[in-house]
């Protein structure tokens, strides 16, 4: 297989050796038509592209007999384009501003003249892109540097985008680094991290959770956020977010930024409704502060460029209806309302740039950065806001390292060669809290959902290692653009888990004991991405209107996990266990189409009508996939066993415990595995998109497109050791809540439970759904944005994403033995039509940018706005034996003392308000001539002081809907931001 690997890679190259086309990631271009006095096309015009930003400092082409030409592969800056052809005088256009994977169309008409004449046009940048179909904002320096975006990280970026979703709402920098991005239905865990075009994911998974670094934004000049109709260049079809770098000059620049706020600039928005709710306090920043210089310049003239900085960074904030548990019995939970909990992140990142000009034509670019971590205490998300402080994680991240070295060659005007390679590590790990250790037990209420005492999740290190290579070729002529490439990663993950008390969590309900989790602990764990290869090709044909992009891509990607033991653990005394390598986990190998065209209506370059359809692979995390294949992750790890504490103490012995929920529990029979064919088929999704832009004056465009994704190859999981017959049915009353759908006390039917001869046997089997029926999962929406750029600096851009996600599970209805889609992990959703044929409202998702310098002072204005959807709502019951037993005819299989969770609402149906938020910037600049200017700053973010709700408790009972998060009030932000 490696030998077989290795020919591939070397076809590979050999092939793309061969002149071929298009440009680099985050670059831009240049194009159009040359015509005459008559109308008439010029070919043989010589067009020269010019600006600082360009390695060669200037780039020429000549226009075909169609009298077209392109000039790609052009790095953002403000360009020149000059035409010239004996006979004609020389025309020249001045100002042209290129951003990222933007191609500006400037057409040119020659009249008869004398050579010497040059007639030069400074006009606005064209803001239609009529040749490109792939969706994208960009948001250049001077609009990052001028809104108020909290740490400037690329997530808090990206949310800006009209339609784009998080995993974390930010309020002047104290959303979590690291939140992952999504739009138009598409997955977070198939957000694409780039910086200067390669991949800084850290080897265990893409998407926003996992990359090597938290980037140093003095170091980024632009960002790219691509959103739809992405080219073969990209195998996963979500968010594709790439950070353009700074690069060093001829002259030496300097920048600092500085920002500081704490609890004295915060106004408190607790509400009476939210009081009412059962909540006693808010999140509230107790500090927050940022500093980032950065140097640039020559260290030889015109040869040898640096670009260097350090930023240090740290946000610690209170978290909402948390407290320190003032009980000194450590099974019960006492708040101490004058002790809050609280976390606190700490980053730092060394970045340094080196910039050679090797030949005229050749860049060499060499960057490390290097980042530290840590938090003491780590509320990974909203779900962990049900952890009391001495059951968070103590985050500490070291090493995280990522460098890159890229080569840049402009073979001729035609020709252009990129080869870059980079290493990414990371080892993020999960420790008990220093002051607590990992003896003490983990407690958690059942009726609540809230955990004290210690960690009750498994915690311990995650290493990984992430080697990535690119090359491509790019041929261009006047009418056609072609690109060939290739991208190849090499990725390991070392894993170790192991959690509290003996690996042992206890669970109460109502303050008693009910059952116990055991853990078949420690372990560590290994896997490998033996080769993550894609080779692409990306073909664009212009035809006087009608551009035509085509694309394909083949990927081939193969996973294994090696050889790996396990010893005894204090749950599994006797274990030992040895498993042989796993190979081909998965073992895919997939060919994936892009097609989009682009007509310029009236042939003026301002109104462009696109279509596309795109097909993209499922991005699993390495440690996702292949963990579920490795034999030590297949065995069952956990179960969870009834505890009647005969003796009252709250210590479970032996004799107090039931049978196991799970029989194979810490043996070497897997209890999950994959049938045979899941590791040759990929899930994949379809999108397609229809869009319409128009100029409606200069530098302010307007657009709307539809969007549609789909996805296939989906997997459902099996329990093979059972059928039907196994199950009897039974009912639960709801109880009576107003909150309820129809004010609760109604019969929820359409529950299952395991006869007790098959309690605990468990032998899971993760199949294709294609077997069982046909599941549906569809996103449907309709984007409507505009952008206007006008003099005098000011910025207006925005606009409305407006769809949903359907998704129709109802093929599991009728089969026991597959795990219903509806159901939360350790959850039973009713199966009925309202669980399995999900239709959520289609709701609006709108943000809008502004930026307004003020005429007077060297003042300027700028707000960001979002308007979102409120989080859905659902309840999930603990129901006691005893509420079961009259349904059910007999005890639940896991006892007398065993309960059963139930969602009394059907998902997609109740939903919170909506989060309306307004951050606003006002700052003073003061000029000094060079480019050295100082600018003082205020941000006062949530303006409005909004209190909506962020994430709220869905574990019904007392602490029903009490809200866990709350979007934080304003905060006055304090900043200063110098340039020399």
């Amino acid at each position: 297989m490696r030998q077989a690997m290795r020919a591939a890679v070397l076809a590979a190259v050999a092939v793309l050796l061969v002149p071929a086309p298009g440009r680099a990631q985050g670059t831009g271009g240049i194009a159009g038509v040359v015509k005459d006095a008559s109308g008439a096309v010029l070919p043989g015009v010589t067009i020269e592209a010019a600006s600082p930003a360009l390695i060669e400092k200037q780039r020429t082409v000549v226009s075909d007999g169609d009298g077209q030409y392109k000039v790609l592969g052009l790095p953002p800056g403000i360009y020149s384009v000059t035409f010239t052809l004996t006979g004609f005088n020389t025309v020249r256009r001045e100002g042209i501003e290129l951003t990222a994977s933007f191609t500006a169309n400037v057409n040119a008409d020659l009249k008869v003249g004398a050579l010497e004449e040059t007639i030069t046009v400074s006009g606005a940048t064209p803001t239609i892109d009529i040749q490109n179909v792939v969706q994208e904002r960009v948001l250049t320096r001077d609009v990052i540097n001028a809104i108020p975006a909290g740490n400037k990280n690329v997530s808090s970026l990206a949310v800006l985008v009209p339609g784009v979703v998080t995993t974390s709402q930010d309020v002047g920098g104290t959303a979590y680094g690291s939140a992952s991005v999504s739009i138009h239905g598409g997955r977070t865990t198939e957000m694409q991290h780039l910086f200067d075009g390669m991949y800084f994911n850290n080897g265990a998974g893409t998407g926003g959770a996992y990359p090597a670094i938290a980037l140093n934004d003095a170091t980024i000049q632009e960002v790219s956020t691509e959103t739809g109709a992405l080219s073969a260049e990209s195998w996963m079809g979500s968010v594709r977010n790439n950070s353009i770098p700074k690069s060093g000059g001829n002259s030496f620049r300097g920048y600092f930024f500085g920002a500081f706020t704490n609890h004295s600039f915060q106004s408190s928005n607790l509400s009476d409704d939210l009081v009412a709710r059962g909540l006693l306090n808010v999140d509230t920043a107790k500090l927050i502060w940022d500093i980032d210089p950065a140097l640039g310049g020559p260290l030889i003239r015109d040869k040898l460029w640096f670009y260097g900085s350090y930023r240090t960074w740290l946000t610690k904030y209170t978290i909402a209806g948390l407290y320190y548990n003032a009980s000194p019995v450590p099974y019960v939970l006492t708040p101490d309302l004058e002790n809050q909990a609280f976390e606190g992140d700490r980053d730092s990142n060394t970045s340094l740039r080196l910039t050679w000009q090797a030949t005229p034509r050749n860049k060499v670019t060499v960057h490390p950065q290097n980042n530290q971590q840590y938090r003491d205490h780590f509320y990974s998300s909203s779900t962990a806001r049900v952890n009391n402080p001495d059951a968070t994680i103590y985050y500490l991240s070291r090493p995280s390292f990522f460098g890159l070295v890229s080569w840049t060659s402009t073979v001729s005007s035609r020709l252009l060669l990129e080869a870059g390679s980079a290493f990414a590590t990371k080892d993020y790990q999960f420790q008990f809290q220093p002051d607590i250790g990992e003896r003490p037990y983990s407690y958690r209420e059942l009726s609540t959902g809230i955990s004290w005492g210690n960690i009750g999740t498994v915690i311990g290190n995650n290493a990984s290692h992430n080697f990535i290579e690119k090359f491509s070729t790019s041929y261009v002529t006047g009418s056609h653009a072609a690109k060939f490439g290739f991208q190849l990663q090499h990725g390991r993950a070392w894993t170790t888990q192991h959690t509290s008390g003996d690996e042992m969590t206890l669970q109460l309900l109502n303050g008693l004991p009910r059952q116990v989790t055991v853990y078949a602990l420690p372990l560590e764990l290994r896997e490998v991405t033996r080769y993550n290869l894609g080779l692409f090709a990306q073909d664009q044909w212009t035809i006087r209107h009608l551009t035509i992009n085509v694309g394909g891509r083949f990927d081939h990607l193969n996973n294994y996990v090696p050889a790996e033991t396990a010893g005894p653990g204090p749950q599994v005394p006797t274990q030992q266990l040895s498993f042989a390598e796993v190979d081909d986990v998965p073992n895919w190998k997939n060919f994936s189409p892009r097609l989009g065209v682009s007509y310029d209506l009236f042939g003026n370059g301002k109104t462009a009508v696109k279509a596309s359809v795109s097909k993209y692979l499922e991005a699993p995390y390495l440690i996702s996939y292949t963990r579920v294949a490795n034999p030590l992750a297949g065995i069952a790890t956990s179960a969870t066993r009834t505890w009647t504490d005969a003796n009252n103490d709250f210590v479970p012995q032996s004799t107090e415990l039931g049978a196991l929920s799970n029989a194979n529990f810490g043996t070497s029979v897997l209890s999950t595995r994959y049938a045979d064919d899941v590791p040759t088929i990929r899930g994949v999704n379809w999108e397609t998109s229809a869009a319409i832009q128009h100029e409606l004056l200069p530098r302010v465009s307007v657009s709307a497109a539809y969007f549609r994704r789909w996805y296939r190859n989906q997997t459902v999981t099996q329990n093979t050791a059972v059928t039907n017959d196994n199950f009897s049915p039974y009912c639960i009353t709801a109880p009576v809540d107003p909150r309820l759908p129809g004010g609760g006390g109604n019969t929820i039917c359409g529950l299952f439970d395991v006869n007790p001869a098959q309690f605990g046997k468990v032998t899971n089997v993760i199949q294709e759904v294609s077997h069982f029926g046909r599941m549906e999962d569809v996103y449907d929406g309709v984007d409507i944005n505009m952008n206007a750029r006008l003099q005098h600096g000011i910025v207006v851009s925005g606009g409305v994403s407006q769809g949903r996600e359907r998704t129709n599970n109802c093929y599991a209805l009728g089969d026991l033995s597959l795990t219903f889609p509806g159901s939360a992990a350790g959850t039973q959703a009713p199966r009925n039509e309202a669980s399995c044929d999900i239709r959520p409202p289609f709701q609006a998702n709108a943000k809008f940018i502004v930026v307004f310098p003020l005429p007077l002072w060297n003042l300027q204005t700028s707000a960001t706005i979002q308007s979102l959807p409120g989080p859905q709502i659902t309840a999930s019951y603990t129901a006691t034996n005893a509420e079961v037993l009259p349904s059910l005819g007999r005890n639940l299989s896991s006892g007398a003392a065993g309960t059963a969770t139930v969602d009394l609402i059907p998902p997609g149906t109740f939903y919170g308000d909506r989060l309306n938020q307004v951050n606003f910037r006002v700052s003073k600049m003061f000029v000094f001539g060079g480019g050295r200017r100082i600018e003082g700053i205020v941000d006062v973010y949530n303006i409005m002081n909004a209190n909506p709700v962020l994430a709220q408790n869905n574990v019904y009972g007392s602490a029903w809907q009490r809200p866990i998060q709350v979007l934080q009030g304003r905060l006055v932000k304090l900043g200063i931001q110098v340039d020399f």
